[in-house]
């Protein structure tokens, strides 16, 4: 910030010599003008350059570490907070390489019923019950999942709980009557 202030004042000082010799007839002062705003633009463009590769450095390194492979621990963790020791193991897991691109972070895992518990109690899940004969229907908007996430093998009835971030991301849940194996599926749109 203080590069663009120095830059102002620099403008603002050369403004007001640039104006005093445009108005005189002298060609002495004429080159004196044209050198002094070669100057000014030599000046401008350093600054720019050196603000734009910072911002430049700055998204890639972002970009860079976002888009670094991410254990399913992080990213449980990421999602649900830090789990409780002992209550969480991950069967499989498929994270988003590009979020945005990529639909889904899929996971299927093994919870305790006090980590099911804390993860419904986290938010406002809508629930719905279903019927494993009706998983043709349930599974249709899951084009994309890995062939390991079938959720239909939970049991005769299950249950599916969905919720709607404010971003129109979805997180679906789905739990057999235990609620101990879980099917998770958070779409990034």
């Amino acid at each position: 910030m203080n590069d663009i202030f120095l830059l102002f004042v620099f403008f603002s000082g050369t403004l007001v010599i640039a104006l005093t010799l445009a108005f005189s007839p002298s060609v002495k002062y004429k080159i004196q003008l044209y050198i002094l705003g070669i100057i000014c633009i030599i000046s401008l463009a350093v600054v720019l350059l050196t603000h734009g590769i910072k911002k430049v450095n700055s998204d890639l390194s972002r970009i860079l570490y976002n888009s670094r492979p991410k254990s399913a621990q992080d990213v449980y963790t990421l999602l649900f907070k830090k789990y409780v020791d002992g209550c969480m193991a991950v069967r499989n897991f498929k994270d988003q390489v590009i979020p945005k691109i990529d639909c889904c972070i899929w996971m299927e895992l093994e919870l305790c019923p006090a980590e099911s518990q804390r993860i419904l109690n986290s938010r406002n899940y809508r629930q719905i019950s279903l019927q494993q004969s009706d998983s043709l229907n349930f599974l249709s908007p899951y084009y994309d999942r890995p062939v390991w996430w079938t959720p239909q093998v939970l049991g005769d009835s299950l249950t599916k709980y969905h919720f709607i971030f404010k971003n129109g991301n979805e997180q679906s849940l789905f739990m057999g009557k235990d609620s101990t194996h879980i099917y998770l599926c958070d779409k990034a749109f």
